[in-house]
């Protein structure tokens, strides 16, 4: 979009050394694995404190059981976050003794973050809808083509809203208390301007997310998960999250009858004098997950083809499964006993590093040892065959890094 300015950013990513090679330390191989795995959200729980050197004398930390006053505070104290200068959508903290007494206790840690997704112009004082949007940082971008579950922990009760208005407008009783839908998030490859107003250029130049939550949401005082899945189109490095949509098209928990005389009473009245809607939620821990089963199912019935890097599932230069691998294997069983119909080989592939022999016997080995997993958990011996090809399939060059890594490999092969 023309107001949502890309800048790319490399990100290095760690070279894997050849298998027989060299022994690499076991934190360095967890590291690698974490990254097939991880939460790709930057600080998805709002615990990380940017630091002072980085935010700048203007940064404006958080004051415990406070609604934000500005949106400094949620850009220069919420780790690889930010939000439009004209928003000030809240970077709320626990206090761990006391305790709060306008809000409850974030689902996990001290912090959470708190969001305006309804509250019409009809009722506030601008020409446009006011919402609050927040743009997250992923670690590494999402690959093209692979699919990922999208999730965040949402909290509303009937009293959030009211309390976070009289911290705005002072003390008032014409305040209407409203749960709705369309939780969207739009994904990007650069970030925002934060002195966009967003809402503004949302009349003339509408985002529309890449996927949105349209049912209403009413959590009646309990934190509560929402998943959605999305398929990439795009190596996208960023998300911004909140109500996309018009609110006289957004789902609320009034009737269409109601919804129409409030909005004709609120016209004829001054801005003190109307009846203010507000839906009002807390979110906490989002994340962005590769959707392993689904790629994995994805790629062998289309592709018929699953590769797995062999630093995933093995220490360097041996052939014993790590631990760290379970959930990639349990997935892979998982799609071939949900699919009969599927008959792989498992191929096992070494780079040209080290003599053809023991090549040929790793290569042996490791595909063996997918082999008797996926058996142990209860794939029929009918789905599968097992073979090593040592070093003799390369699909990189092996006169360099990146092409070895791509050489070191499980392949699992459809053959129907």
């Amino acid at each position: 979009m023309h107001h949502i300015r890309s800048q790319v950013q490399q990100i290095a990513k760690p070279a894997h050394q050849a298998d027989m090679k060299q022994i690499l330390p076991i934190l360095f191989i967890c590291l690698i694995f974490r990254a097939h795995a991880q939460n790709l959200v930057v600080n998805g729980g709002f615990e990380r404190q940017i630091p002072k050197s980085e935010a700048g004398w203007w940064q404006t930390p958080p004051t415990p059981c406070k609604f934000s006053s500005n949106a400094n505070i949620f850009n220069t104290s919420a780790q690889g976050w930010r939000t439009f200068d004209l928003q000030t959508p809240d970077l709320l903290v626990w206090d761990s003794i006391k305790g709060c007494p306008d809000f409850p206790k974030p689902r996990r840690g001290n912090r959470m973050a708190g969001l305006i997704l309804f509250h019409p112009a009809e009722d506030g004082q601008y020409n446009f809808d006011y919402h609050e949007f927040i743009q997250g940082t992923l670690a590494r971008p999402m690959e093209k083509g692979k699919t990922y579950r999208v999730s965040f922990w949402v909290y509303s009760n009937d009293s959030l809203g009211a309390q976070h208005l009289n911290a705005v407008y002072g003390r008032t009783t014409n305040i209407r208390p409203t749960f709705c839908g369309n939780f969207g998030f739009f994904f990007s490859d650069g970030k925002i301007q934060t002195g966009e107003n967003f809402m503004q250029s949302q009349l003339d130049f509408p985002v529309k997310p890449h996927i949105n939550h349209t049912e209403i949401i009413n959590t009646h005082g309990q934190w509560l998960k929402i998943t959605m899945r999305f398929k990439a189109d795009q190596n996208y490095k960023q998300f911004l999250f909140g109500n996309f949509s018009f609110d006289g098209g957004t789902p609320i928990d009034m009737t269409p009858d109601e919804r129409m005389q409030l909005d004709l009473k609120n016209r004829d009245l001054a801005f003190w004098q109307k009846t203010k809607r507000i839906a009002y939620y807390l979110f906490d821990d989002f994340a962005v997950v590769e959707d392993v089963e689904n790629n994995i199912e994805q790629s062998l019935l289309k592709d018929k083809n699953y590769l797995m890097p062999s630093a995933m599932l093995f220490e360097s230069g041996k052939a014993a499964l790590k631990a760290e691998s379970e959930s990639t294997i349990a997935a892979l069983a998982e799609v071939l006993i949900k699919n009969p119909e599927l008959k792989i080989e498992i191929g096992g592939h070494t780079d040209h590093v080290g003599d053809d022999r023991s090549n040929q016997l790793l290569s042996e080995a490791r595909a063996n040892a997918l082999y008797q997993s996926l058996i142990l958990k209860k794939v029929p011996e009918n789905q599968l065959t097992w073979k090593g090809y040592g070093e003799t399939q390369p699909i990189g060059s092996n006169d360099t890094e990146t092409g070895r890594q791509k050489n070191r490999r499980v392949e699992c092969k459809r053959l129907n």
